[in-house]
Parts: C-alpha cells; structure tokens; sequence
C-alpha cells in the first residue's frame, strides 16, 4: 500500500495551519473538507515554495 503525503514546508506558518486543519477534519471523519485543505495546502506549496511533487510512500 501506499501512502501520499504533502511536503510541508518546516517553519511555514501557513503550512502547520493547514496541515492541522486537514488532521483536525480527517479526525471528524469529515474527508470532504479534509480534501478541500488538501487542495489549498497544495496550491500553497506550489505558489509559496515552488513545490510540486507529492511524496509517496510505501506502506
């Protein structure tokens, strides 16, 4: 199996809010606004540090 993380960007305020938000909204089983923080954390990645690839991982 295999697991796709985002690659938050260490000591980026905004990236610990939205990856907070999104484990905060996958604990309240709640996995339609833990994607839509998965859609803003990316878009942050991609604008903010120039990151576009996901990390995979194997399980």
């Amino acid at each position: 199996m295999s697991v796709v993380r985002l690659p938050y960007v260490d000591g980026c305020a905004e990236c610990a809010r939205l990856r907070e938000a999104e484990e905060s909204a996958r604990a309240a089983y709640d996995h339609s606004k833990a994607g839509d923080y998965r859609v803003l954390a990316r878009r942050h990645l991609r604008t903010e540090h120039g990151v576009e690839a996901l990390v995979v991982e194997r399980a």
